[in-house]
């Protein structure tokens, strides 16, 4: 596989995999809000039971700020990628492509 193939089917992937965060976060927080709507009972029992609810708190805490942390890696490598291959990989092949069409060599892609 040559590199220009690489990098378009990396494009496209970043084209994919940046909506898919994006609707991930649109519908899989309010799921997990709900969810979490769902449990208070099990939290009320718990806590009759003497299960310390600052510590459910702190719990829930965690696991939000990983899932967001996670999420915010993943959206901020695929703008990261984008970018460079916007900004840097796209000039460059652009360059080439010009300077092999000027020459007259003509190249299959």
């Amino acid at each position: 596989m040559s590199l220009i193939k690489f990098l378009f089917f990396a494009l496209l992937a970043m084209f994919v995999l940046l909506p898919a965060a994006g609707i991930l976060a649109l519908i899989g927080l309010p799921i997990v809000a709900v969810l979490g709507v769902v449990a208070l009972p099990v939290l009320g029992v718990l806590f009759l039971i003497g299960f310390p609810i600052f510590v459910v708190v702190v719990l829930v805490c965690v696991v939000l700020g990983v899932v967001f942390g996670l999420l915010g890696a993943l959206v901020g490598l695929g703008l990261a990628a984008l970018k460079l291959a916007l900004f840097i990989a796209l000039p460059v092949f652009l360059v080439v492509w010009l300077v092999d069409r000027m020459r007259g060599q003509r190249q299959r892609v």
